[in-house]
């Protein structure tokens, strides 16, 4: 039991992306908290990922971002 409460969720997201900056501003909106698990050695770097042959951009967040981007939340690395 925590805070009262029997169940609980968890958030987690990998890789870092430029697309969590409005994942975090979503969470922040209703006061909801995760864990995002970085890989630092690909901080900063250019990515692209095909989607129903779409091109969608997967750039990863640059290290100097990294600390205002998931403030509040929780960074693995």
């Amino acid at each position: 039991m925590w805070n009262g409460k029997n169940k609980a969720i968890t958030f987690s997201f990998d890789d870092g992306v430029t697309q969590d900056k409005r994942l975090v501003e979503m969470l922040d909106k209703y006061g909801l908290k995760a864990t995002f698990n970085i890989n630092s050695s690909i901080l900063g770097f250019p990515g692209e990922l095909q989607l129903d042959g779409k091109a969608v951009r997967h750039d990863k967040v640059h290290a100097s971002e990294v600390k205002s981007i998931y403030a509040g939340h929780e960074v693995a690395e």
